[in-house]
């Protein structure tokens, strides 16, 4: 498992809840079961559950340090030590705000979903293709 300083990730900490209150905010449907993929120190994980307080929430990381973090800072919430690449069961949304991007073979990660249609339809682009 990768392993991440949960304190050197919190000095930047507004600036990195931000895409993930972003991301939520155009979730348009109101999910009953939610998994954070990559939740890191429950930051992400605690955004989740402002937008959605009636939907079971699970944040999961492989990094021991950031998920002892996420239960220190929110006890109320639930998190697991857990890789990506290990996700089962059913949800009803699946939210990573900056995760998937580490792990490698990212796009197999998830290969049924919405974002992995989107993903093959839509490659990576160079900057110059998007602006000229």
């Amino acid at each position: 498992m990768s392993e991440w300083n949960s304190k050197q990730y919190l000095q930047f900490e507004t600036q990195r809840t931000q895409p993930s209150r972003d991301l939520a905010k155009r979730v348009d449907n109101k999910p009953n079961n939610i998994l954070d993929i990559g939740c890191g120190p429950g930051n992400s994980t605690a955004v989740l559950a402002e937008f959605f307080p009636d939907a079971k929430l699970t944040g999961i990381d492989s990094s021991p340090d950031m998920i002892a973090r996420a239960r220190e800072k929110y006890p109320t919430l639930s998190f697991a030590l857990q890789d990506a690449r290990t996700i089962s069961g059913t949800y009803d949304l699946l939210f990573s705000n900056a995760c998937l991007q580490w792990i490698e073979n990212h796009e197999k990660l998830i290969p049924q979903s919405d974002a992995a249609a989107y993903a093959k339809r839509y490659p990576r682009r160079t900057a110059s293709k998007q602006h000229g």
